[in-house]
């Protein structure tokens, strides 16, 4: 049988789905298909997806590394499911110098074979044992050599790589994400793509009071996150400045950022609606700063009627600073740039504000802060990020 380069990989939460499990399964698919080109075959069989890919095995390694929904995968050999070609497959898949020991563990998706589990384990074990002089070691061997039949074929393989887990990009719907070029919101925003949902990013700035950085990290950081989606990443650049120097000449210093917050989320919602998203996210992690205390979000909240999704809320910086290095924005996050939401404000903001203080502000400037929002977003530069 001609060798093909394969991946069979392998799924967890899908699997809990019940009658639900197949409009699971076909998004998987759809996104292993736009992870890795057209050329890639993608098959369910048994439980289990089939990827036939055509680039270097490495490449594909990366890019099913960052496909949210698998929980590991495998490049295998294929042979068919016959005891003597598995025996020759599983023994070619060593590599020479041999190692000390090794053992089998086989699995079957039915039970239409004229061979158990424990059968191949057995047979193909003494089979490799007896071509190479390795011993068997059941607990903690130098390689296990894995062994699954399905649809009248084995795929063999002797490394089980990690997958990002979770559930495919696109199930839940979409939702809108506040998007800074820290290190919480792009943690936030690659948390809620793991259980599912389709990401529109939001950035407000400042310029030209604040330099272009903070636009130039959250495309670098978009790029980062784009890795891990199906399609390309849709990213709002929103100038906030207007909104920013009204509130600054009625609101008391202590309100300013609880107030740009709240128009923050007002104008983030209205992207929501353009878009058809169902959820606001945003980066907070209670008391993390003083903007985030459990009585600042609450008064941040009540200015959108959305729900409001904050993946990180129980981290702690070093967690979040753990998951950006481990999703590859650590390094982006970590270089300087101008936060507009600091831009303006003097000294602390209030850590226990009151609704009723914002509210008052709001009644005497509410309705040219809804005209500059509006403003602000009909000028947005809008890109689409591969």
């Amino acid at each position: 049988m001609e060798q093909r380069s394969l991946a069979v990989v392998h799924y967890h939460e899908i699997a809990l789905k019940g009658k639900n499990r197949a409009f699971f399964e076909k998004a998987l698919v759809f996104n292993l298909r736009a992870a890795l080109g057209a050329d890639a075959a993608v098959s369910r069989i048994g439980g289990r997806i089939l990827v036939q890919y055509g680039m270097a095995e490495e490449e594909a390694r990366e890019k099913l590394k960052k496909i949210f929904g698998v929980k590991y995968f495998a490049f295998a050999k294929e042979s068919a499911a016959e005891m003597d070609a598995i025996k020759k497959t599983s023994l070619g898949i060593l590599d020479k110098p041999y190692p000390s020991d090794f053992r089998i563990e086989a699995s079957r998706a039915d039970k239409n074979y004229p061979f158990t589990s424990d059968d191949l384990m057995r047979e193909v074990g003494a089979y490799v044992k007896e071509k190479t002089g390795m011993a068997v070691r059941l607990k903690h061997p130098a390689v296990t050599v894995f062994i699954e039949v399905a649809e009248k074929k084995a795929f063999i393989y002797s490394e089980k790589i990690p997958g990002a887990g979770g559930l495919p990009v696109g199930v839940a719907g979409k939702v809108v994400v506040l998007m800074s070029s820290g290190f919480d919101s792009p943690v936030a925003a690659l948390r809620m793509m793991r259980r599912g949902c389709d990401p529109v990013l939001v950035h407000f700035h400042s310029y030209p009071y604040t330099a272009r950085d903070s636009m130039e990290n959250v495309e670098k950081l978009a790029t980062v996150i784009s890795h891990y989606s199906p399609r390309p990443i849709k990213l709002y650049l929103v100038s906030f400045l207007g909104v920013q120097e009204r509130i600054v000449k009625s609101a008391p210093a202590a309100l300013l950022t609880i107030m740009y917050r709240r128009w923050m989320l007002k104008i983030a919602e209205e992207v929501a609606r353009r878009e058809s998203a169902l959820a606001l996210v945003t980066g907070d992690a209670v008391s993390q700063v003083a903007s985030q205390t459990l009585e600042n979000i609450l008064t941040v909240s009540e200015a959108a009627t959305l729900p409001i999704l904050r993946p990180l809320a129980g981290f702690d910086k070093e967690e979040i600073i753990a998951e950006a290095a481990r999703y590859g924005t650590y390094g982006i996050s970590s270089l300087p740039y101008g936060d507009c939401c600091s831009l303006f404000t003097a000294g602390s903001p209030a850590t226990r504000s009151r609704l009723t203080d914002v509210k008052k502000v709001e009644g005497l400037i509410g309705e040219e802060l809804a005209a500059l929002a509006e403003k602000a977003l009909i000028s947005a530069e809008i890109k689409y990020i591969l």
